[in-house]
């Protein structure tokens, strides 16, 4: 696994979905090419399972409505039971250190939704580690949009 190279980062607004909209239910899926090492997200109204095959790593993440406030709820697949403990520890430690960057080529890449509906850039980020493993699964907190908008400053 190589860092992501933004030259191998491709963005695809799948119809419905516009650049402005909808928010609900606005769905995120990030995939990683096993032959190339090329990025891909696709933005839509359902995850694109077809970018599924020949994928090593896949983030999925949506627009939530939670108790009135939206939330940017995410999953990221750390292991079911294909790696040992060893292997899937690697794993975690490996994603969870590329994370931030993939949510700022995430939020990058919908800047437009950003401008149209402001509040966006300060509802939370929360991504969920699956893991076979009890010690590896955790939700854990990255902020907002807004904090990863500031570091292309």
């Amino acid at each position: 696994m190589e860092k992501l190279q933004t030259n191998q980062f491709t963005v695809m607004i799948a119809p419905p979905a516009t650049s402005y909209g909808p928010v609900d239910g606005r769905k995120y899926t990030l995939s990683a090419s096993e032959t190339d090492n090329s990025r891909h997200l696709t933005i839509g109204t359902k995850y694109n399972v077809s970018i599924y095959k020949n994928c090593e790593d896949i983030f999925t993440a949506e627009w939530k409505s939670k108790l009135g406030e939206y939330v940017f709820s995410g999953r990221i697949y750390i292991s079911g039971g294909e790696y040992d403990e060893e292997q899937a520890v690697n794993r975690f430690n490996y994603l969870h250190s590329l994370l931030p960057e993939l949510l700022f080529l995430i939020i990058k890449s919908d800047y437009d939704l950003f401008k149209y509906v402001p509040w966006l850039l300060d509802a939370p980020i929360l991504i969920e580690y699956v893991s076979n493993y009890q010690q590896l699964r955790s939700i854990k907190n990255y902020g907002t949009p807004r904090k990863f908008l500031s570091l292309q400053d």
